[in-house]
């Protein structure tokens, strides 16, 4: 018998949408139109199928444009604030000039590397040869 492959609930949307994204990150210098057009793809799969972005890829993409941030290239990056409770990490779109903030924090950890985000973990079980 084959053994069976325990696979996630959408996978084959997830490698959708890391091509898309993968595609958008290598034509933002090329054609920044086309890769306006890949980002918007890669976030509407998502919403299409209810699937969950990664936070670090939906951290470099756009909320207007969908292009795909590169500092230099499609963004530019400025820290804002004197005291370090009150730094901010600014990126401003250079395709339709939005920005977005960040919060420059040593001590902040992201909700899904905190272990309190997990609620059960299962075993998974080994296959019988």
């Amino acid at each position: 018998m084959a053994n069976k492959q325990k696979g996630c609930h959408g996978r084959d949307v997830f490698s959708r949408m890391n091509f898309l994204y993968q595609a958008s990150a290598l034509m933002v210098e090329k054609n920044p139109v086309l890769a306006c057009h890949y980002g918007n793809m890669c976030k509407s799969v998502g919403k299409k199928t209810v699937l969950r972005m990664e936070p670090e890829m939906k951290r470099t993409l756009c909320k207007v444009c969908g292009i795909v941030l590169k500092p230099g290239v499609s963004a530019e990056v400025q820290i804002n604030g004197y005291n370090e409770k009150d730094q901010m990490l600014t990126v401003v779109c250079t395709m339709c000039s939005s920005s977005k903030n960040f919060v420059l924090n040593s001590k902040y950890d992201m909700w899904l590397d905190n272990p309190r985000s997990v609620v059960e973990t299962i075993p998974e079980k080994k296959a019988e040869e």
